[in-house]
């Protein structure tokens, strides 16, 4: 499933508050994370999928990461 940052968070019941609360970033730099993610820093892109327990892949590649591995051949052990 390919999901944006806010979609993911959505389906977590987080608020942009309680986000930024656990990323410990101010609210409105949060909601520049969802609405700019390809300026995320990878340590928060972590803690991001980490919180709303998906993948980076699907986030910030907007890929299903298991269907992008099968179809390439790739197998990762993770």
């Amino acid at each position: 499933m390919i999901l944006t940052i806010k979609q993911a968070r959505l389906i977590k019941g987080f608020t942009q508050n309680e986000m930024a609360q656990k990323l410990n970033v101010h609210v409105q730099t949060y909601r520049n994370m969802e609405n700019h993610p390809d300026e995320v820093t990878v340590g928060n892109a972590k803690k991001i999928c980490d919180l709303l327990e998906i993948s980076y892949d699907q986030i910030f590649f907007n890929v299903d990461s298991t269907l992008s591995r099968v179809e390439s051949g790739v197998t990762l052990e993770m």
